[in-house]
């Protein structure tokens, strides 16, 4: 097989992950109307996601694992993100924001936003918070790590982008959701 009939034939198989992954978000979605449905808003939990790597991978080559294993993270982390904004779109922004940036004086030109959290000291901690916020369309001023011990990670973020922007505001929801601590220090 030639590289242009290898193409061809990754095009294709993209086309099926498509449709398996719109479902995939159909069913997310039902989790997430259940969710507020009960008033259970957890949706991150870490012991689960642990749970489907072990067995989706258990039995993926050693050289593919890795990269498989990335990708069925982010997949996680998709599903994770769309949940938060159907919960956020459903229960709005006074009920999910307004609460965490009580205290703020928020200006419509402020262009940066400081937030400290804890998360819980395993692979990925730092790196899938610089992810989230790149798929919420932000980036990173500066990260700086304030502590670690064999339990936890204390974060101190700079994200480029103001506090009036949905998107942010599902952004600072998500991050309180799957953080400890979290609060938004201040905007400027």
């Amino acid at each position: 097989m030639n590289i242009d009939e290898a193409r061809t034939k990754i095009d294709s198989i993209d086309e099926k992950i498509k449709a398996l992954l719109m479902e995939r978000l159909d069913y997310s979605e039902q989790i997430a109307r259940a969710k507020i449905q009960s008033g259970n808003l957890n949706i991150f939990r870490a012991d689960r996601e642990e749970e489907i790597l072990q067995r989706l991978g258990h039995d993926v080559p050693e050289a593919k694992k890795a990269g498989y294993l990335a990708v069925v993270r982010k997949i996680m982390e998709t599903s994770r993100m769309y949940q938060y904004g159907v919960i956020f779109d459903s229960l709005g922004s006074e009920n999910l924001f307004a609460p965490l940036a009580e205290n703020l004086n928020i200006k419509p030109s402020d262009k940066r936003v400081r937030v400290s959290l804890t998360r819980a000291n395993r692979p990925n901690a730092m790196s899938s918070i610089l992810s989230m916020i790149g798929d919420y369309g932000f980036n990173m001023d500066r990260m700086e790590l304030i502590s670690q011990d064999d339990e936890h990670v204390i974060f101190e973020l700079l994200i480029i982008g103001n506090l009036n922007d949905p998107q942010m505001q599902k952004l600072m929801f998500q991050l309180s959701r799957e953080s400890q601590n979290f609060s938004i220090i201040y905007s400027y």
